[in-house]
């Protein structure tokens, strides 16, 4: 997919394996925002004191009940009911400071589109829990065509994140990623267009889409190792970045959970 496919290992520590049993789908998404919780608190502004406060309480109870998840500790109705309530928490401050960040009334180095970034996949690990409480049965059309409307998205914007943090020297990583990032684009596009098309009720699945489904497959396969091979260099201060340095390894971890409910057809 790209030069740096040559010569670039795996890092050391990356956790794709996790376990796709209940505990840890809601695990998996506890997670996220307890990652994008640290990431937005190295940006706030040392002013905004109170925005801070309640961004690293929400990061201690994320991480609480991220803890309880990872190990299954509980019943899995009383932990669904402590994910939702964390993560809604969660939610409603990122959505608040993002309307504050829109109006200019915020000191915070967060682009706008980062928090929304944060504020919609809080939103799908609602829908996810709520689909885990109702015990919902998806057809594998539906659960290709959401998770691929719902995930190209977010890998493009993950890689217009790449091209934040990175060092405009960077001349040929960020040509790489910017080819990168108008591909997943066009995906995405071309998701959003079989979603209209294939109407609903989707009962079966439609070559076309299998098509769709087995390329963002393998697109979402080789993004995930050239944003491990990125996070390799970033760990070994080899490239200019002011990137977190285990952002990579986040959005390499979403990448996995795409192509790996596109494989088995379903809604995690």
């Amino acid at each position: 997919m790209s030069k740096m496919n040559k010569g670039c290992g795996i890092v050391k520590g990356y956790t794709d394996n996790y376990e796709r049993d209940t505990y840890g789908i809601i695990a998996f998404w506890l997670r996220n925002d307890y990652d994008h919780g640290r990431f937005f608190d190295r940006e706030i502004s040392h002013y905004e004191t109170e925005l801070a406060r309640a961004n690293l309480n929400n990061i201690q109870r994320l991480g609480e009940v991220w803890k309880k998840a990872s190990t299954k500790q509980g019943d899995i109705g009383n932990l669904l009911k402590e994910a939702k309530h964390v993560t809604r928490e969660f939610h409603r401050l990122l959505t608040y400071t993002m309307d504050k960040s829109l109006r200019c009334e915020v000191i915070i180095s967060t682009p706008v589109s980062l928090l929304d970034h944060m504020v919609r996949e809080a939103e799908e690990s609602q829908r996810v829990f709520k689909l885990i409480e109702r015990g919902a049965k998806i057809s594998p059309s539906d659960a290709i065509i959401h998770e691929s409307v719902f995930w190209l998205r977010q890998m493009a914007d993950h890689l217009g994140y790449i091209l934040h943090y990175s060092d405009v020297s960077n001349y040929d990583v960020n040509f790489q990623v910017m080819e990168m990032m108008q591909k997943f684009e066009r995906l995405y596009m071309q998701a959003t267009a079989l979603q209209t098309m294939i109407r609903t009720p989707r009962k079966d699945t439609l070559p076309i889409l299998t098509q769709f489904k087995n390329m963002i497959i393998k697109e979402a396969k080789s993004l995930e190792d050239f944003k491990l091979q990125l996070s390799d260099l970033i760990k070994r201060c080899a490239i200019a970045t002011t990137s977190p340095p285990d952002l990579l390894e986040h959005i390499a971890r979403e990448a996995h959970h795409l192509w790996r409910n596109l494989e088995e057809e379903r809604i995690t």
